[in-house]
């Protein structure tokens, strides 16, 4: 269904709510395999959620390592990554260089145009990408994708629109998770795999 207002195709807008997702690994290897595109958001994801704040104002946010090196296996198994996130340029920026994404959208209010504009760019197919999301203005983003993945410590309403959750929390390990059943599923069907 595309919406008339924005004209962004939206491929989950006839799903049920309140049901349960499957974990990642459950998700079938060959629609893993096929993505083209991982968007991540930042906070709650990547991280656990928490900022910290000294005294004079200054933020700081913890990165997990394992999570960062799930990215990177991602990207050499050729699959796009990108993040998508409210906060502004900064700590998760930084992060996303650091692990070289090939997309960073820092300070977005509307995430499914934000989506919806890379793919386009990119010329990608919606159905194979992926977004994972913790958060209600990830549910936008969710809409734009074949693939709704969320951390287990994700919003009730997030984990009611998602097909697949991490048994890892996030900022610890989740993003691994996705990476690794991603990058499995691409090894195992590597003769089989559509052009990307």
């Amino acid at each position: 269904m595309t919406d008339p207002r924005t004209g962004i195709r939206h491929l989950t807008a006839t799903r049920a709510c309140a049901r349960q997702p499957q974990t990642i690994g459950a998700i079938d290897p060959q629609e893993l395999a096929a993505l083209q595109c991982v968007f991540f958001d930042c906070d709650g994801v990547m991280t656990d959620g928490r900022v910290w704040v000294d005294a004079s104002g200054n933020e700081t946010k913890a990165f997990s390592v394992i999570d960062g090196h799930g990215v990177a296996m991602l990207r050499q198994s050729g699959v796009m990554v990108a993040m998508v996130t409210r906060s502004p340029a900064g700590i998760s920026t930084a992060r996303a260089q650091k692990l070289r994404f090939d997309v960073v959208r820092t300070s977005i209010l509307d995430k499914a145009t934000a989506v919806a504009e890379v793919i386009a760019e990119h010329n990608l197919d919606p159905a194979r990408c992926a977004f994972m999301g913790d958060d209600l203005p990830d549910l936008e983003a969710f809409a734009v994708v074949g693939l709704q993945i969320a951390p287990p410590t994700a919003r009730p309403e997030v984990l009611n629109q998602a097909r697949a959750t991490t048994t890892a929390l996030a900022g610890n390990g989740a993003v691994r998770e996705v990476c690794d059943a991603i990058a499995v599923a691409r090894a195992r069907l590597a003769d089989h795999l559509p052009s990307i």
